[in-house]
């Protein structure tokens, strides 16, 4: 059952005294050592006592500069702008444009993906043809 924990106790999570996280207790390990589980940030803990929380935000910023760098360059850069905005708006604590802005690099790295599958299918058949028509002249 996940809990608060108590601030003052926040040093052996490692987390800060003003960040909320639950843990959750796994039963009782090794010589009635309790087994803690540090989890996702908290949102609320709602009337009923249960917690309400919400997963992290990825920026997809790794992967918006993998599909810049080895995809496709316009779209990748769009991706990668997106990326960091996301990162950005997640430093400032605003999370609901972080999520957009992560939506938003996260469709534009398919996008960058798609069309690095559409160029090399096009690049090999192209390449086929050429190959078949030279092996007919010859």
């Amino acid at each position: 059952m996940p809990v608060r924990p108590d601030p003052a106790d926040s040093a052996d999570h490692g987390t800060s005294a003003d960040e909320d996280v639950f843990v959750e207790y796994g039963g009782v390990g090794e010589a009635g050592v309790p087994v803690v589980e540090v989890g996702v940030p908290v949102v609320e803990v709602g009337p009923s006592g249960e917690v309400e929380w919400e997963r992290p935000v990825r920026t997809y910023l790794w992967q918006s500069l993998v599909a810049t760098l080895l995809c496709c360059l316009p779209t990748g850069a769009i991706a990668l702008v997106y990326a960091s905005i996301a990162q950005n708006r997640l430093q400032l604590g605003d999370v609901r444009a972080a999520r957009q802005a992560s939506a938003r690099a996260r469709r534009w790295c398919i996008v960058s993906l798609i069309t690095f599958v559409v160029v090399l299918l096009t690049y090999v058949v192209a390449v086929v043809i050429l190959v078949a028509i030279a092996h007919d002249r010859a």
